[in-house]
């Protein structure tokens, strides 16, 4: 199967193009498991590897008096981890009525210590994580395929499946829809699911022309094109960047994004591996643009996929040559013939969070082989260059912003502290919450000041 790399562009678009399973670990249970639909009756199935439970491994039969709501997540996939309050707050405030269970093909040592990491913030969620003999607990993934996560299922007392969601439908008036056996119809999301052969969209069935292009991974004698089409419905915003096959380093891809987000695709910073790719943080972009259509592309902000296709596009580009460099430079070409617009990095002074060293004697490792682990609820670093500490500050604060500069509200992150060695720092704070944040860097000897400072930000002109 060839790869790719997936990269998710808004934070309020969370059941973004994370690949929900590969196939070739669940080849020999397709005759076993069917999937179930709206209105199928849920068998008791028998799950194992369970995590913040009395019992290592429990059927749903045990929960008969209580509604269900299935969670499938992953470690990696910061959106998931993001709803985690929401669904302990669901779960402490109906626990005689529901159950909630997430479900992950993570192993049961990676999920133990995530929350071993997290376990300051209360969350005690019941989970199972992948089975032994590396089966996933397959049951579960084959009766409920899906493309993305988060991804929910809902039960009924029943055992009825009642509804099958994005993580936008979690709230108190559904959950007690679902306890009183009231209908989730309205919630209802549609799931077409034809194989798992393409990690963004896996069906070339009822793709029009520019879908089949997209989805081709090998178009025989094609040395280099590019083409732009509209919104398509039935996928979520996401990119994905070929490093194996015919199209290594060669080909991206991107799927329903606003010309704003391919901007800052395009304007990015590279990496030195072709998956490394960040995209420019949305209150780090400034408008220069007499245009006041284009402007409006540039600046629309989706909190859901809309119906029309005027804001939203498709993008394919395949270069003779390799690098992530090159597919850049010719993206911005590209973005420039179709829209007319163009981007430079300039200074522009802003009101940020300055990082600043105040007792550096208090920075320190004790070695041992480099470590790092973090999500944004926490950051460890054993013998890790401090640099990593500021990059994580920098991702949860304005890199997570979906709206222009705003002052102190956009969370710039400035670092003076001009330290570059290697340190041990344990951070146990909602990264994003700045008073939590700076009571934690207060332990390392370090600050978060408020001021105005001269920093780089993409300013987009129109010619």
């Amino acid at each position: 199967m060839l790869k790719y790399l997936l990269i998710s562009f808004f934070i309020f678009l969370w059941c973004l193009p994370l690949p929900a399973q590969e196939k070739e670990p669940f080849e020999s249970y397709k005759a076993i498991y069917a999937p179930l639909s709206i209105g199928a009756v849920v068998p008791d199935y028998k799950l194992q590897q369970v995590l913040n439970y009395k019992k290592k491994e429990i059927s749903l039969s045990e929960f008969s008096d209580k509604a269900l709501l299935i969670d499938f997540w992953a470690i990696f996939c910061q959106p998931c981890l993001a709803q985690f309050p929401k669904l302990q707050r669901i779960q402490e405030k109906y626990k005689k009525e529901l159950q909630v269970i997430t479900v992950t093909s993570d192993s049961l040592e990676k999920v133990t210590n995530l929350f071993e990491d997290i376990r300051y913030q209360g969350f005690n969620l019941l989970t199972v994580a992948r089975g032994v003999d590396n089966n996933v607990n397959d049951s579960l993934f084959f009766v409920f395929p899906h493309k993305y996560i988060p991804h929910y299922i809902w039960i009924g007392k029943d055992r009825i499946v009642k509804a099958i969601t994005g993580y936008e439908a979690l709230n108190n008036d559904n959950i007690a829809l679902l306890i009183g056996g009231g209908s989730l119809a309205a919630i209802n999301k549609e799931v077409n699911i034809f194989s798992h052969e393409h990690p963004a969209i896996y069906s070339y069935q009822e793709a029009d022309i520019a879908e089949k292009m997209m989805l081709n991974d090998s178009i025989k004698g094609l040395i280099g094109y590019s083409m732009l089409s509209g919104y398509n419905r039935k996928y979520p915003p996401s990119s994905a960047t070929d490093y194996t096959g015919i199209y290594a380093e060669r080909r991206i891809r991107t799927w329903n994004l606003p010309l704003g987000t391919m901007m800052r695709l395009a304007y990015g910073k590279i990496g030195k591996e072709i998956w490394e790719q960040e995209l420019v943080p949305v209150p780090r972009v400034f408008f220069s643009v007499r245009d006041t259509a284009i402007l409006h592309k540039l600046t629309v902000d989706f909190k859901q996929p809309p119906d029309t296709t005027a804001d939203m596009y498709c993008y394919d580009l395949i270069v003779p040559g390799k690098g992530r460099r090159l597919l850049m430079e010719r993206m911005k070409e590209d973005l420039y013939r179709y829209f007319g617009v163009s981007g430079k990095f300039v200074k522009r002074k802003v009101w940020c969070y300055i990082l600043s060293l105040v007792d550096s004697s208090r920075l320190r490792t004790k070695g041992g082989d480099p470590y790092v682990r973090g999500n944004m609820y926490y950051l460890k670093l054993q013998n890790a260059d401090f640099f990593l500490l500021t990059e994580h500050i920098r991702a949860y604060n304005e890199g997570s912003k979906t709206t222009p500069y705003k002052g102190l509200e956009s969370a710039i992150i400035v670092d003076e502290t001009n330290f570059s060695s290697r340190v041990d720092i344990n951070v146990t704070a909602r990264i994003n919450d700045i008073s939590s944040l700076k009571r934690e860097l207060s332990k390392y000897g370090l600050a978060l000041l408020e001021g105005e400072r001269l920093v780089d930000v993409l300013l987009i002109e129109d010619q």
